[in-house]
């Protein structure tokens, strides 16, 4: 323990300094002061435990300095140093709490340890009194808290229990009931990031009850303490974010969201909705800032249908191992979520089933380290890590730049499409030869000098697709080749690979590739 001797007398407090071993007995000469005034500057700044002080000093005496030292927020003992002829004072300095006095003409090292050990002990007991009452009093405004808030949930579902609530969060309507509890309140919301808001997350912010929002958020009723409606949410919001800096302080994603002010149990659920919005504002918005206020104009969560048809043009352009095709759609796909901005519940599952057919796509293609891509992408749910749109768009990318990598193996060796059979190969090489022209399956049936019932029932079986599918397959890599180079209009390209009319061309390269000729020649 940390002692400090205040006399204004040098010799005096050279004398204590050196009569004892200190930390023989466990404790600390931590300093000394000449008069009550600048002992009680160096209490907080020493960390002081027990005081030696006289009485009679000049600025401010002993018992001024035992009256300021019962002021302070922690316990510290005071031992007073005495003379003869001053005993007065040292019974008004035993009534102000100082612990014992010490005569300093009979002081002896023993009798000052003894007497510093006895302080010593009462200190320790006493502290450790107030930190069980702490604790204790921790543990019933906690149970408190958990019993309140889970009344409130009920309420708001049932509407059961509304006069009782009314009273013990606002003060009771009625004049004849005394009011214990403020009569407004603060909401303000707390986004820990965590998987799961538990009880334990939010009972150190000295709230009156809290409501789960959302996974890792909470809406916290506060207690008002400004006069006006704004400095009241920004004063709550300000503390609760100073507490979180501590608390939260390992959480990357923490975030405080100031709310409004309460004034009955009715404003609960609108300030619900308010702080809902805020997280939807939250995972859209580029802000990161550890505390937010929602803008008046900021927008709610879309009740448009998720886009399940640019998602299906992104998984045939996989299909069809159309690279180009499906990194273009997957930018359409994040552009279209961005500007409807529908609810991330709904998002992410959304996102987190795109990953996974696309995985089941590209296995059935035989894209390389599929395995290794569903590890990263599928099995783990990655969306579930992701706590702001721009995470979820780079998430896409990176999934589909991973199978656009992996396209490349299928193209240069593309086991589906070959085959021993001569009569196959036969009519292969004929549609690559003249896939330029309106050639048909009879067409083809002829050349190779079987039955056109026969040769297509042949060619399923051995192939997996059908002749106009391997036709049609053959003349839009041909197609996409002719694009990417930007040489030629799409109507020219068109009758390059043999179509009678660039609308029917583009109609069918929408449908096997998955945007149209326009897009693919300028992807994003």
């Amino acid at each position: 323990m940390n002692v400090l001797v205040v006399d204004d007398e040098p010799i005096i407090r050279q004398g204590l300094r050196e009569l004892v071993d200190w930390e023989h007995f466990g404790f600390t000469y931590a300093g000394d002061a000449e008069d009550g005034l600048e002992a009680y500057e160096l209490l907080d700044t020493l960390h002081i435990d027990i005081v030696i002080t006289d009485l009679i000093m000049p600025r401010m005496d002993g018992l001024a300095l035992i009256r300021k030292i019962k002021e302070c927020s922690r316990p510290i003992s005071s031992v007073v140093l005495s003379c003869m002829d001053d005993f007065t004072y040292v019974k008004e300095a035993m009534k102000l709490g100082a612990k014992d006095y010490i005569l300093k003409p009979t002081m002896e090292p023993e009798s000052l340890m003894d007497i510093l050990l006895g302080v010593k002990r009462d200190l320790e007991i006493l502290r450790n009194d107030r930190r069980e009452q702490g604790i204790r009093e921790l543990e019933l405004a906690s149970t408190l808290q958990m019993q309140l808030s889970t009344r409130l949930q009920a309420y708001l579902q049932s509407g059961v229990g509304e006069a009782e609530l009314q009273a013990e969060l606002f003060g009771a309507e009625d004049k004849g009931i005394a009011q214990s509890t403020p009569s407004s309140l603060v909401s303000l919301l707390l986004h820990t990031g965590a998987s799961a808001t538990s009880a334990a997350g939010w009972r150190w912010t000295g709230c009156l009850a809290a409501l789960p929002l959302a996974e890792g958020s909470v809406l916290l009723l506060m207690p008002s303490a400004a006069a006006t409606d704004g400095g009241a949410s920004a004063a709550a919001a300000a503390a609760l974010e100073r507490a979180a800096q501590v608390r939260l302080a390992t959480a990357p994603d923490w975030f405080i969201g100031a709310g409004v002010v309460l004034r009955r149990l009715q404003d609960v659920q609108p300030a619900a909705a308010l702080h809902a919005q805020q997280l939807h504002e939250r995972f859209y918005g580029v802000s990161r800032n550890r505390r937010m206020v929602l803008a008046p104009e900021a927008a709610s969560p879309s009740t448009t249908a998720l886009p399940y048809d640019i998602r299906s043009d992104l998984l045939r352009c996989i299909v069809h191992d159309n690279s180009e095709g499906y990194l273009h759609q997957a930018d359409v796909l994040c552009a279209r979520l961005r500007e409807q901005r529908p609810e991330k519940d709904k998002v992410l599952p959304f996102i987190q089933e795109l990953l996974a057919l696309a995985a089941g796509y590209a296995r059935e293609r035989g894209y390389a380290e599929i395995d290794r891509y569903e590890e990263l992408f599928v099995h783990n749910k990655v969306t579930n890590h992701c706590v702001s749109f721009e995470q979820v768009t780079e998430l896409v990318r990176q999934a589909m730049g991973m199978l656009m990598a992996n396209t490349l193996a299928v193209l240069g060796n593309d086991q589906k499409h070959r085959s021993t059979n001569p009569f196959i190969r036969k009519v292969l090489t004929y549609m690559r030869e003249n896939y330029t022209s309106p050639i048909s399956t009879l067409d083809m049936a002829d050349h190779v000098r079987l039955s056109r019932s026969y040769l297509s029932d042949l060619f399923s079986k051995e192939m997996g697709e059908s002749l106009s599918e391997t036709l049609t397959r053959i003349r839009m890599e041909e197609a996409k080749r002719r694009l990417r180079t930007g040489e030629m209009k799409v109507y020219e390209v068109a009758d390059a690979v043999g179509f009678p009319d660039a609308k029917t061309f583009a109609k069918t390269f929408k449908r096997v590739v998955g945007c149209s000729p326009k897009e693919f020649e300028k992807p994003n």
